[in-house]
């Protein structure tokens, strides 16, 4: 199974997740050659759970990084704008933090959003305007719960799903094995403890495990507070640099209004 390479490149922890392997590159058994396994039991799932969040969250980055890109936004309505944006990460003894700052674009005001995780606490965000040619972090304020269910820049990625907050939620199960992509995946449920209309009530990821420090999110789902399937999470695009392969694009689908959102990476070319 060919591997990928953790590099300074990686700005999130998304990105820490999906680099550990590229599901379009793998080599695995044919799917026809592995049967399915039973479901697992609740008390089973839980425990699985516990062990694979724990061994998940303890992916943390030794160097710090900064990169620029592109988010890319394709409304309801197929209209396309697009809004700069530079990605942080910052590497400390204690804990690491990572952010996302956009740019004012049109009507869209511009803001910084930062994560600051300190395993095996809870991750704290915080989010910041950004005014025309200003990084200040001016009318900071502390965000958390139902409220990391909001759009970023105006894009179909919430708070939540930058800051994986879901992965804190009390409630995880891991449902089953099963095969995505070649690659054999738990598929972890996350439940919402206390949902609100316009929040996930759940949300379900693939993630393939080949050692405890080689975990990787491969897709996820997020459905409403009417369990409606609402978005669904994608790494799409790799590249090889200085012969490590990195992630250059990532999506989120809202299946609900059909809008789409995608994150392309500055990488330098071969």
């Amino acid at each position: 199974m060919l591997k990928l390479a953790m590099t300074p490149r990686v700005v999130s922890k998304w990105w820490l997740l999906i680099l550990a392997f590229t599901p379009s590159m793998c080599l695995a058994q044919p799917k026809s050659e592995l049967a399915s396994p039973p479901p697992l039991s609740p008390a089973e799932g839980e425990r699985a759970a516990r062990t694979l969040i724990s061994n998940l969250l303890a992916q943390k980055p030794e160097q710090n990084a900064t990169n620029t890109g592109v988010l890319k936004i394709r409304d309801s309505d197929h209209h396309e704008h697009s809004v700069p944006v530079e990605f942080e990460l910052l590497a400390f003894p204690d804990y690491w933090m990572n952010t996302y700052a956009a740019e004012p674009a049109g009507d869209q005001p511009g803001e910084k959003f930062a994560i600051s995780h300190a395993e095996p606490h809870m991750s704290e965000y915080t989010l910041s305007p950004i005014g025309a040619g200003d990084t200040s972090s001016s009318g900071t304020r502390k965000v958390s719960g139902n409220e990391l269910m909001r759009p970023f820049a105006g894009s179909d990625f919430w708070l939540t799903d930058l800051g994986l907050d879901f992965l804190h939620w009390p409630q995880q199960r891991v449902l089953k094995k099963q095969m995505r992509r070649n690659l054999f995946c738990d598929v972890l449920q996350s439940t919402n403890p206390n949902p609100v209309p316009s929040a996930y009530s759940r949300v379900v990821s693939w993630i393939a495990v080949n050692r405890p420090d080689e975990i990787v999110v491969v897709h996820a789902e997020a459905y409403d507070s009417q369990d409606k399937l609402l978005k669904e999470f994608d790494p799409k695009k790799v590249q090889k640099v200085n012969g490590v392969w990195q992630l250059e694009q990532m999506e989120i689908r809202n299946r609900q209004t059909g809008s789409r959102s995608r994150i392309e990476f500055n990488l330098p070319h071969e």
